[in-house]
């Protein structure tokens, strides 16, 4: 693997010294545990998706708060349909509809459950999709008139991964399961204009990464994968303005962990398979692309005693770039990142309980 060196010791320093690298910050805390999925950003709403409850305790809800610009609390909705439930991805439309994404455990099985509220805040619809004896969603996208999701059902043979296509109003248009020569599953999925799909998804036995290349009516394009020689662990995926593909994940080789971007064109052809810094242990977590197509990534920048929040631009083979580590605690993981003219990210906190934390970066946009 090619490795990327994104900042020298001096450009840190110069940038941190010009002015604070935190414009505001606010917090998350409901009084239990909360793990955040996903940051979206509306013109006038900042939208934190997260799970809410202790795992020890085999009860959870899915939580959204709503804030304003500059992260004052404005609402917030819970789902909770059985006595189990994990929200995994939330997406908006182009008509701000918010839709969300998981699994919920209603007795001994586990349903893939997709919710969609309308951009007035109100729920709109739920809908179980039962393909197994148990079925979960881990990524949705907008399609034109609908959504696209994916995820994994369990079978006799291990997991296989699935997709589905539901229409703006919940009905089902087409699901397709696919079945490797191992298990595998679905991770996060993206669509270009013309609705091809892109799947995300991880070889269970391994671990490994992979991609997956779609047609608009499912039928398999091509398929990639990525092995490091260790466990590797997909993050998310994104397209940027030229149709290239990049995505970010983790490989984890002996006592190393590397936050990895891999690019491939769309039809397929590697472009290049790198590493953040020289030595660096953290890892990708997240990634956007602006509108003037600055890639920008998040994950955890990882050693011995302390995990940081790691925010970084994203220049191929780029010796010195925008970057931000920030220490919020002792075990602090950068999960998801968004951009609306404003960089903002949010991270998971251990403090008393484990809590959210949003955070407004200093970055500005090119233009």
């Amino acid at each position: 693997m090619k490795r990327l060196v994104l900042l020298l010791p001096w450009m840190l320093i110069f940038a941190l010294c010009g002015r604070p690298p935190v414009v505001w910050q606010t917090w998350i805390d409901t009084g239990t545990d909360e793990r955040c999925v996903k940051l979206l950003t509306t013109d006038e709403n900042l939208i934190v998706v997260a799970n809410q409850g202790r795992e020890t305790t085999g009860r959870s809800v899915g939580l959204v708060q709503f804030l304003d610009q500059h992260g004052k609390s404005k609402r917030k909705l819970n789902f909770a349909e059985g006595s189990y439930n994990i929200l995994k991805d939330a997406v908006l439309d182009h008509q701000k509809n918010l839709y969300l994404c998981g699994y919920t455990r209603l007795y001994d099985t586990t349903i893939c459950l997709v919710i969609r509220v309308g951009n007035d805040g109100r729920t709109r619809w739920k809908k179980g999709l039962s393909l197994a004896k148990a079925s979960w969603a881990n990524g949705i996208c907008p399609l034109k008139d609908g959504i696209a999701i994916t995820g994994g059902i369990s079978t006799a043979e291990g997991n296989q991964l699935f997709i589905a296509v539901l229409d703006s109003s919940g009905t089902t248009r087409w699901t397709r399961v696919y079945p490797f020569a191992e298990p595998a599953e679905g991770w996060k999925i993206k669509a270009d204009p013309q609705s091809n799909l892109t799947v995300l998804g991880r070889f269970c036995s391994g671990p490994d990464i992979f991609l997956m290349r779609l047609k608009p009516d499912g039928d398999t394009l091509w398929t990639r994968r990525y092995d490091s020689g260790g466990n590797d662990e997909p993050g998310n995926i994104a397209l940027d303005q030229f149709g290239n593909i990049i995505t970010v994940g983790t490989a984890r080789i002996g006592d190393s962990t590397r936050c990895v971007i891999l690019e491939y064109t769309a039809d397929g052809g590697a472009v290049r398979k790198v590493a953040y810094g020289e030595n660096a242990q953290a890892e990708g977590s997240d990634i956007t692309i602006s509108p003037d197509g600055t890639v920008i990534i998040c994950g955890t920048l990882l050693s011995p005693k302390l995990h940081q929040l790691l925010v970084f631009e994203y220049l191929p083979n780029a010796s010195s770039i925008w970057e931000r580590q920030l220490k919020l605690g002792t075990q602090t993981r950068g999960v998801s990142i968004a951009t609306n003219g404003k960089l903002l990210v949010a991270a998971d906190v251990v403090r008393q309980t484990k809590d959210i934390v949003l955070i407004q970066l200093d970055w500005q946009a090119k233009h």
